[in-house]
């Protein structure tokens, strides 16, 4: 699946049952599905909420590539920089129910990969997520 969108929340949510269209196909089993669709959603979100601060318009280039053994999601963006990798995991002290909502969410996200790879170049933001089939359900080390 190759797909460009604009960065509009309305336009998240087509770009997710794409993939779920395509990770279908490729008879990836529940559990990695949930996996790349909770990532995926999480990280389109934050763009388009956090990237474009100064309301411009922008775009959000989706590829996944979905095999029973592995699938790889690769987003690339004309978003101000941001690099999840330097995003520090949240401080996790005393009962959950009394943290502020969100913030955890770039933390999960890669807990869950497998692999997870950020640059930035002349066109903007490029990660790229790896999941692999046999280990969803499970965070990473």
């Amino acid at each position: 699946m190759r797909l460009c969108i604009p960065n509009r929340l309305e336009d998240v949510f087509q770009a997710l049952e794409h993939a779920e269209t395509t990770l279908d196909l490729a008879s990836i089993d529940d559990a990695c599905r949930a996996d790349v669709r909770l990532v995926l959603e999480e990280l389109l979100v934050n763009t388009v909420r956090h990237g474009y601060p100064d309301g411009r318009h922008g775009t959000i280039e989706i590829k996944l590539e979905a095999r029973i053994d592995a699938v790889r999601l690769e987003l690339r963006d004309d978003a101000r920089p941001f690099n999840p990798l330097e995003h520090e995991p949240p401080d996790l002290p005393g009962d959950l129910a009394d943290r502020d909502i969100g913030g955890l969410g770039l933390h999960l996200a890669r807990s869950i990969a497998s692999d997870f790879e950020y640059a930035r170049d002349a066109h903007g933001n490029r990660v790229v997520i790896r999941f692999d089939p046999t280990l969803s359900g499970e965070p990473s080390p």
